[in-house]
Parts: structure tokens; C-alpha cells; sequence
């Protein structure tokens, strides 16, 4: 397909979270109203747009998710903009479960938006410290594991400067262990830090000796979205009880 296509030359691809003023302002009034989440990706080498990826939970299981946590169901549509227009390409779907420290980890399911073809998933497995996640594919065989330690500035004093404004995840071969391209969160600057500091920028660096077909890289787009669903999307700005970049949260 063509998506697929267009990312077999991708060395470096950008995801960038788009800021929702309403939500923002409602965070700084004590009571923050969840909008749906909107990302851009693009080639970083060339500049190229090629994904819009949009969130589809309906309004209600939005504002539940700051009650019920990993438990909530969430899905968001990715659009193929490569080719000028705006083709549906894959669905991330993560149904309601009941989740509970290490019981039934949450895990999104990504397919071909037309065929329905399940093309993989990514999961949090629990883990004593630091944050993990895994990339599997249609068969639930693990593919690629990503790991951020819990010894990073940015996990523990995160800032719109320095190295407290990025934490990295070395991406590895599930298979053979060894390191296969990196996925990079950073804050995008001072200003959206302090209007909405659940805005995020990811970068995935694919390596040469990696397994990255354009399914696979599609697939690991998907997870830097998951990773910002699940540990990246609470604005402290709410109130007392926001966890924002958490890192108990990945436990």
C-alpha cells in the first residue's frame, strides 16, 4: 500500500503533537476538559508530510479517562497525507479493560484501516523500574522493545531546556537484543511548556541493521502515539493530582 511504500526510505521520522487551546486554558482553571488528540508526522530528513493521525474517542470516555486511567478505552485514525490528499490508512484501538499494577497491561491494537488486517500491537508490560514498552507483530510475537532506564533528567526534572527536555528509549531487537534505531520524546519549547505541558515531540531514528520494512516503521509510529497516550497526556496544570511524566506510571 502506498503508506507502507513511503516509509521503506524514512530514516527519521517526526511526530508532533498538536496544542488544543481549550483544553489548555480549562487545565489552568483547575478542571482540564480532554479534547481529542491531534498528531502531524513527517519526514524529518526532506520535511514531507505523511500522516495525520486523529483521535476518535467519543466526548464522554475522553473526560473518563481522567477518573478510570489505563482502564479507559481510547482509538485515533491515521491518514496517509503523503499523496496530496487524505487517504485512511490504520486505526489504533485500545478497548476498556480492567487493568490493575501488573494485571492486564494495557495494549493497542493497530490495523489497515480498509482490510481490516491486523498489522501488530504495542504494549506496556510491567516492569520494577523505568519504562518499557513492546512492539509485536500480527502473530503477538515481539518485535522490538523500547527502554527509557528511570535515570533520565527529563523522567525526573522535566524543563523545556537541557537534557531535562527529552527522554530517550533505545529501540532493540527483541529477537538478538541489539540496538536498532532510537525513539526520542523532547518538549517543543519554554512556551508550550508552560501553556500545555502534556504537548509533546517524538523522533523514531531507524538504524540500517534494523527490521524496518514500511510495516514495521508504521508500527513504531504507532507506538511513540501509544507511549503519549499512556504516560505523556496528563497536563499538571489540572491540579494536585496531576502526574505528568510519572515514572511510576510505567511500574
Amino acid at each position: 500500500m502506498a503508506y507502507y511504500s513511503a516509509l521503506e526510505n524514512v530514516s527519521v521520522l517526526k511526530i508532533k503533537e498538536k496544542v488544543n487551546l481549550l483544553e489548555a486554558a480549562s487545565a489552568l482553571l483547575g478542571q482540564e476538559i480532554e479534547m481529542a488528540n491531534k498528531y502531524m508526522v513527517k519526514d524529518q530528513e526532506t520535511g514531507q508530510d505523511l500522516f495525520y493521525a486523529v483521535e476518535q474517542t467519543d466526548c464522554i470516555t475522553r473526560q473518563l479517562k481522567q477518573c478510570f486511567g489505563d482502564c479507559a478505552a481510547w482509538n485515533l485514525d491515521i491518514m496517509y497525507i503523503g499523496g496530496g490528499g487524505a487517504e485512511q490508512a490504520m486505526k489504533m484501538e485500545k478497548p476498556w479493560t480492567c487493568t490493575v499494577c501488573c494485571f492486564n497491561r494495557p495494549t493497542v491494537t493497530v490495523s489497515d484501516f480498509s482490510s481490516g488486517e491486523v498489522l501488530g500491537a504495542v504494549s506496556d508490560p510491567c516492569t520494577c523500574f523505568g519504562l518499557t514498552f513492546t512492539m509485536k507483530d500480527a502473530d503477538d510475537s515481539p518485535l522490538v522493545t523500547a527502554s527509557g532506564g528511570c535515570c533520565q533528567w527529563g523522567l525526573c526534572c522535566p524543563l523545556p531546556c537541557g537534557p531535562c527536555a527529552e527522554i530517550n528509549f533505545d529501540l532493540q531487537d527483541a529477537n538478538s537484543g541489539n540496538n536498532v534505531g532510537l525513539l526520542k520524546k523532547k518538549v517543543p519549547g519554554c512556551l508550550k511548556f508552560f501553556l500545555a505541558p502534556d504537548v509533546d515531540n517524538y523522533t523514531v531514528r531507524f538504524d540500517s541493521d534494523g527490521p524496518w520494512d514500511g510495516k514495521n516503521k508504521a508500527l513504531m509510529m504507532a507506538m511513540a502515539i501509544f507511549m503519549d497516550f499512556r504516560i505523556f497526556s496528563d497536563n499538571p496544570n489540572d491540579d494536585d493530582d496531576g502526574k505528568g511524566g510519572d515514572v511510576s506510571a510505567g511500574e
